[in-house]
């Protein structure tokens, strides 16, 4: 039942200024669903029609009244599912509540599967995502600027519902699950299109956050009615939905796991031999792919669900958020595209985070943008158009900045050739030349290939140049960080270069291929043999296709750079054998290959650990190092809970286990490495499949690990824990700031996640919300500082605090620091000692509070001395200008501190 608490009527103003506005989803053929809310009356009427004068039929729904912890008003949710429509039929509407009415709007019912909603042919849908901030026009002026486009695109007297079939959000439609933000953020923000089209939602990380978290999602949406093909995910956390000749499938990129893979399955099967889906859309909130924040991705979505989709001729793109920008890349080597959808949430520019520019992406925009997607059923032509409204810095005015298609029984392009004539040894630098691309096709030129291969068959590639013919990616010169530069411009991707001493000398192979705008790959041209000499690079390497085999499953080694003797080969032993003493479980030669693939098919039956070996001539001079591996069941850990208290007994469940001697699970705090670092805690096991308990774990981060035969070698994957509600330990570098001054935070076990952020907040705000004064990532660094500069720091006087919060939440993980801000009259920076070189602070101090040291030059040693003359801390070896150490508790009193630098500095420190 769509209910989270029932509450006694009471009349207050109704939202919105007590103007009504009705927000449309779960549109089909024959129904759709209006929503709308109101703070009084529980009467839910829809007076509908065919004509927009004649309203002819009265409806009533039901209403459920929500409450949420600091929500002071009264919640009424208003729905009406309207049924027994006429597919492809537009209605008008309006709805009523007591004696407020709304004004008259449309919405259109789903055709029918397979059919077109114009006349024309065509169906047609909006994409969004990210809307999220509250308090600044962002997502609304979005919603504005879309409104108009269609309206230009379109036709100025027509309705949007005429020509637009649903709009998808692909997550974060709030910062946090609460009532508040799905009034404010989610509904308000989506009025001047909600009446019109209906809006299908995805499941963001946000949603999941907040006093309700997804309680509040599953009450506003009724995603639990929805199926394909009667195939249910029997949620609302993921589902497909057809309209027209495209099915959409909403995966929860928060919820995955085996029962989301095999629902999905089960769709793709059915849509595989359903006449009436032509193409497949997949969408999830993370993205397939990001190049800021790298990793910041959903590698479920990646490694299994986009793979899944690509083995569907009817698949055309996967659409993710989470990333506030526009992103377009494709899938090397299917045609299928993948998209970000361009939030409109906290900002997000170049030389906020960790960049790479990758292959699959072919541009990244620091733009908000909104796309439209039209299917052409009767030419099967799909056109995507995505457009701007620019960002803080730079305004834009719906402008196009991206379109792509997809249109299918087109032409490939004309096999393609390498222009070079080899007549003898080349000495590099070497520029291979492509032919003109050709096409019967109106599609450009959009992307090479070009491989290089020692081995004939290209079973291993030396070198490899993949290029769209754009590459939007970075900072544009001196400008905005909004301003993305193109690093393909001015380049003619028919042409790749091998450097001076890139690869080794010897035989080559090269071939390349080219794919149009449509996606569409030439054949693979002839392959040419060219010979390199002169080269004075050695690097031969060998590899395993994996670390961790099943019994009797194949095991593929590869090897690049060997010297080519006919009796160079690969062999397989045990852990700690001697291949020159005893006989291998398995070898191959290479015939004379410098570089290749090649698998021992039946793998090994006997669990254990091995290494692979690469040797030279027939005999047991290694060429490359040895590669580690293991053969056995795949092992599980699990853990009890995601959080464990101070004190209490933290369960590790194992199964699976190959059970050798000596096998053990290791407890190590978030980011050590187990080897150089000690575990924390450590257990034998002793049966393949069981339980440990770990007490005695102080307040951090952790993961536990299954390690092989009292070994550091690992296998199955690491499990994470948390011990203590608040683990990360924060400071500042001082308590006082003056006006635009820089604030250094630093901090201790930080869970290591890359969208983990500091937030500074006036201190009158205890409960953090999106009313900081600013928010700073950090690269999930799980210890070390950053500085908070520019609009970071706050702009007036006053009393804030710094607070850590975990994966882009508002979870706080640390303690609060408290600072103040003073103007520029106000106050003192530091407390400084008499000595010029050297600087102690705060001074005087509090028991348990950090004390900073910081000197003009290198500190060698420090020392912390009672008045009695007790040495009670020392640090040697410290080697840098800054340090701080915490008091621990001393007693009240007068200190000495010992800073030995370029000479030594004896300093005063009171804790009072």
């Amino acid at each position: 039942m769509k209910q989270l608490l029932l509450f006694l009527l009471v009349s207050v103003q109704m939202t919105f200024g007590q103007a009504l506005y009705p927000y449309l989803q779960n549109p089909t053929p024959n129904s759709m669903i209006v929503n709308w809310k109101t703070a009084s009356n529980n009467e839910t009427t829809v007076i509908y029609g065919t004509s927009a004068t004649n309203l002819n039929v009265t409806f009533t729904g039901t209403t459920n009244i929500f409450s949420d912890t600091g929500y002071n008003n009264n919640y009424y949710y208003h729905t009406a599912k309207i049924s027994n429509l006429q597919p492809n039929t537009k209605y008008y509407y309006k709805i009523k509540t007591g004696t407020d009415e709304s004004a008259v709007y449309s919405f259109k019912t789903l055709p029918l599967p397979g059919q077109a909603a114009t006349a024309d042919g065509k169906i047609r849908f909006l994409i969004m995502g990210d809307n999220q901030i509250k308090a600044e026009p962002r997502y609304d002026s979005l919603n504005l600027n879309a409104y108009k486009k269609i309206k230009q695109k379109y036709g100025l007297i027509a309705d949007p519902s005429d020509n637009i079939a649903l709009t998808f959000m692909v997550g974060d439609q709030v910062d946090v699950g609460t009532l508040d933000h799905y009034e404010n953020v989610h509904f308000k923000k989506n009025i001047t299109l909600s009446p019109y089209l209906p809006i299908q939602t995805t499941v963001g990380n946000h949603e999941t956050y907040g006093t309700l978290g997804m309680n509040s999602y599953y009450a506003h949406f009724y995603i639990n009615e929805i199926s394909y093909k009667n195939i249910s995910s029997g949620n609302e956390n993921y589902y497909a939905q057809q309209a027209g000749n495209v099915l959409f499938v909403s995966l929860s990129s928060e919820h995955t796991g085996a029962a989301q893979m095999t629902w999905l399955q089960q769709v793709l099967n059915a849509a595989n031999t359903d006449n009436t889906v032509d193409w497949v859309i997949s969408l999830s909130h993370r993205p397939y792919q990001a190049e800021q924040y790298v990793g910041d991705i959903s590698t479920w979505v990646r490694n299994n669900a986009v793979p899944l989709l690509t083995t569907s001729e009817k698949y055309l793109m996967h659409v993710g958020a989470h990333h506030h920008l526009y992103h377009r890349g494709q899938l090397k080597n299917t045609p299928n595209y993948q998209i970000i959808s361009g939030g409109t949430a906290w900002d997000q520019y170049w030389g906020m985070s960790n960049e790479q520019d990758f292959d699959d992406v072919q541009k990244t925009l620091t733009d908000w943008t909104y796309q439209i997607i039209e299917v052409d059923i009767p030419t099967g032509k799909v056109d995507i158009e995505s457009y701007s409204i620019g960002g803080v810095h730079h305004r834009k005015y719906n402008e196009l900045v991206d379109t792509f298609h997809r249109y299918k029984n087109q032409p490939k392009p004309a096999k393609p050739s390498i222009t070079n004539t080899f007549t003898g040894a080349i000495t590099l630098p070497l520029t291979l030349n492509g032919s003109t691309f050709s096409t019967t096709s109106s599609d450009l030129l959009n992307t090479t290939q070009f491989l290089i291969s020692k081995a004939a068959d290209f079973s291993v590639i030396e070198k490899e140049f993949y290029r769209d013919f754009e590459n939007w990616f970075g900072k544009e010169g001196n400008g905005t960080p909004d301003f993305t530069k193109n690093q393909n411009a001015g380049i003619d991707i028919t042409k790749a270069t091998i450097a001076a001493n890139s690869i080794t000398n010897g035989i080559y192979y090269v071939k390349v291929r080219y794919r149009d705008r449509n996606l569409e790959w030439s054949e693979w041209s002839d392959i040419k043999q060219f010979q390199v000499t002169g080269s004075v690079v050695s690097n031969p390497s060998f590899n395993l296709n994996k670390t961790e085999y099943l019994q009797n499953e194949a095991i593929t080694a590869t090897f690049t750079d060997g010297p080519g003797n006919n009796q160079d080969w690969i062999g397989i032993y045990k852990k700690g054998q001697n291949p020159a003493t005893v006989t291998s479980q398995s070898f191959v030669y290479t015939n004379g290959q410098t570089s290749g693939t090649t698998t021992f098919a039946s793998g090994l039956a006997t669990k254990g650990q091995y290494f692979a070996g690469f040797f030279a001539n027939n005999g047991y001079t290694d060429i490359a190092p040895r590669k580690s591996f293991y053969v056995g069941p795949q092992v599980v850990l699990q853990t009890t809970a995601d959080t464990y208290p101070v004190g209490g007994t933290v369960t590790v469940n194992f199964s699976n286990g190959p059970n050798l001697l000596k096998d053990w699970i290791g407890i190590y705090k978030m980011g050590q490495v187990p080897g150089p670092t000690p575990s924390i805690k450590w257990s034998y096991v002793t049966t393949a499949a069981g339980t440990l308990n770990f007490t005695g774990l102080p307040k951090g981060y952790y993961y536990a690990q299954y390690f092989l035969e009292d070994g550091y070698f690992t296998v199955g994957e690491k499990v994470f824990f948390k011990v203590g509600d608040i683990v990360t330990e924060l400071w500042t570098n001082k308590p006082v700031y003056t006006l635009g001054e820089n604030i250094t935070a630093s901090w201790t076990d930080s869970p290591g996640i890359i969208k983990d952020w500091l937030g500074i907040y006036p201190q009158n705000i205890s409960i953090p919300d999106d009313n900081f004064v600013s928010y700073t990532y950090f690269d999930g660094i799980t210890q070390g500082t950053k500085t908070i500069q520019g609009t970071a720091v706050p702009a007036t006087p006053g009393n804030y605090y710094m607070v850590m919060f975990t994966n882009d939440s508002y979870t706080e993980v640390s303690n609060r620091v408290q600072f103040q801000v003073s103007g520029p009259t106000l106050g003192t920076e530091e407390v400084k000692s008499t000595e010029k070189n050297v600087v102690l602070y705060p001074n005087p101090t509090k028991p348990g509070e950090p004390t900073f040291i910081k000197s003009d030059y290198p500190i060698k040693k420090i020392e912390l001395i009672s008045a009695n003359g007790d040495l009670l801390y020392q640090s040697k070896n410290i080697n840098n200008q800054r340090f701080s150490m915490v008091n621990e508790n001393l007693p009240k009193g007068v200190y000495f501190v010992k800073v030995y630098t370029r000479k030594l500095f004896t300093l005063k420190l009171i804790i009072q």
